[in-house]
Formats: structure tokens, C-alpha cells, sequence
């Protein structure tokens, strides 16, 4: 018999922020989104904050 292969979602410890931003940002940040490989906006601003705290040295 072969055996049969389960795949489970990985669940990450998360939290939720958000913010407030002007209507000319939001569409700045859609046209990033939509011109480029991130899936959504919550991608797009998962790397940038990414990116941002690497560039500070801070180790996650």
C-alpha cells in the first residue's frame, strides 16, 4: 500500500496592526502590488517591514 500523505497548514504566532494612510499612498502601494510578484498588500508590507528591520540589524 502506499502511503498516503497529509499536508497541514503551518500556524504562525502572528499579530495584527494597522494604520492609518492617505488615499495617494494606498494607491501608490496597490500599483506596487499589482505590477509586481506580491500576492496581496499584506505580503507587500510583510516584506517591506522585512526589509526594514533587517536593514537596522535586528535579528528575528
Amino acid at each position: 500500500m502506499s502511503e498516503k500523505k497529509t499536508w497541514r497548514r503551518q500556524r504562525w504566532d502572528t499579530k495584527v496592526i494597522s494604520g492609518r494612510i492617505s488615499v495617494a499612498m494606498m494607491e501608490a502601494v496597490l500599483d506596487v502590488v499589482h505590477d509586481s510578484s506580491y500576492a496581496n498588500v499584506t505580503d507587500y508590507l510583510r516584506d517591506v517591514v522585512r526589509k526594514d528591520l533587517e536593514a537596522r540589524g535586528v535579528k528575528l
